[in-house]
């Protein structure tokens, strides 16, 4: 890879956001109350409509619109029989048994699931839950306060997986290549003493792994998806849906989405409402560690978000990852947009 990618990523940011799906209306188009009636027509022939509707939730407080949309009735509300499923702890993990028609939707991070999609697993995104949850850290006493050429920088899950993924987009912003770096990988919970062995000089990971190190004083950010002004905007976790199970419950899609949709409203309504739901998740076992922890982080992240933020979110990131070599540079980025995006309606 060589600097010209960098031109080409600074084009990439300029006119990520150019493409929009116009709303367009008709004369004859029905009452809100007639669409009404006839959507819940239509919702009650397809199958979901006859079953349970399994919606895989691995812990975690980016998921966490999930089991709130459960435990406070938001799916109820829509009609739907819904049951939580684990499925091994992880979100890529979720996205595999989407994949495999073991559960019917889940949530996962746009730059985990967005490749495996572009190479065919067919999810379908739907909603975006929160903004951002990751961040790069260095150590509080360290003079680092940027990324810079011939650093080292940690990650976890793997390379080409979703903090490696992000990495290449904190970089680029700076004006930067991956070739620039050296990337290596290591378990999240070594990455602390990573930094203190010197075997890194920045790591980019959860923030819900690395924020007790910040509150102690042990590290510092110096980029952030959800504190830095050309991140903060954006969806990090949005709603998956098998795509099998999308084209035959559309309606149902729509529910589920809007449910959880407005599960997240609920959660940023308040810290009162942010309280509660740690407590929540806390008392089913869905989250580890105090509920003092859970609020803090909470409160770091926007919650329920608009749609055409969501989708501004997923066409930046398809041309930047087309730029970085993430996604190949052979697929027309308008037909993946068109693959991985499925709006639906959420404010009704």
């Amino acid at each position: 890879m060589n600097r010209t990618r960098t031109l080409i990523i600074a084009f990439a940011l300029a006119s990520a956001a150019c493409s929009r799906t116009a709303n367009t209306t008709t004369a004859n188009a029905p009452a809100p109350a007639e669409k009404a009636v006839d959507k819940e027509a239509a919702f009650r022939t397809e199958p979901a409509s006859r079953r349970v509707i399994h919606i895989a939730y691995d812990g975690g407080l980016c998921q966490a619109a999930i089991p709130i949309a459960q435990f406070k009735g938001f799916f109820e509300a829509e009609g739907l029989n819904t049951e939580l499923t684990r499925t091994g702890g992880t979100m890529d993990n979720a996205r595999d048994a989407l994949a495999g028609g073991k559960i019917d939707t889940s949530a996962g991070m746009i730059a985990g699931w967005l490749k495996p999609i572009t190479n065919g697993v067919d999810i379908r995104f739907t909603v975006g839950l929160h903004t951002g949850c990751a961040s790069a850290f260095v150590l509080a006493n360290s003079n680092i306060t940027a990324f810079a050429k011939g650093q080292t920088i940690a990650i976890n899950g793997g390379i080409g997986g979703v903090y490696h993924n992000i990495s290449y987009r904190f970089i680029a912003h700076n004006g930067f290549v991956p070739g620039d770096f050296t990337w290596r990988d290591f378990p999240a919970d070594q990455t602390l003493l990573v930094l203190q062995n010197g075997d890194a000089d920045v790591a980019v990971m959860a923030d819900q792994v690395a924020e007790k190190w910040v509150q102690d004083g042990t590290l510092r950010r110096i980029r952030s998806l959800h504190g830095d002004a050309d991140f903060a905007g954006e969806a990090c976790c949005v709603m998956g849906i098998a795509g099998p199970f999308l084209d035959e419950n559309p309606i149902a899609s729509e529910k589920i989405s809007r449910a959880v949709y407005k599960a997240a409203l609920w959660i940023g309504e308040s810290d009162a409402n942010k309280e509660e739901a740690a407590q929540l998740l806390l008392d089913n076992g869905y989250i580890s560690g105090t509920k003092e922890y859970a609020l803090s982080l909470m409160k770091l992240f926007r919650w329920g978000l608009p749609n055409d933020l969501t989708e501004a979110t997923l066409y930046t990131s398809v041309d930047e990852y087309q730029a970085l070599g993430v996604i190949s540079g052979t697929l027309s980025a308008e037909d993946v947009k068109a693959q991985i995006w499925v709006p639906l309606d959420i404010e009704s």
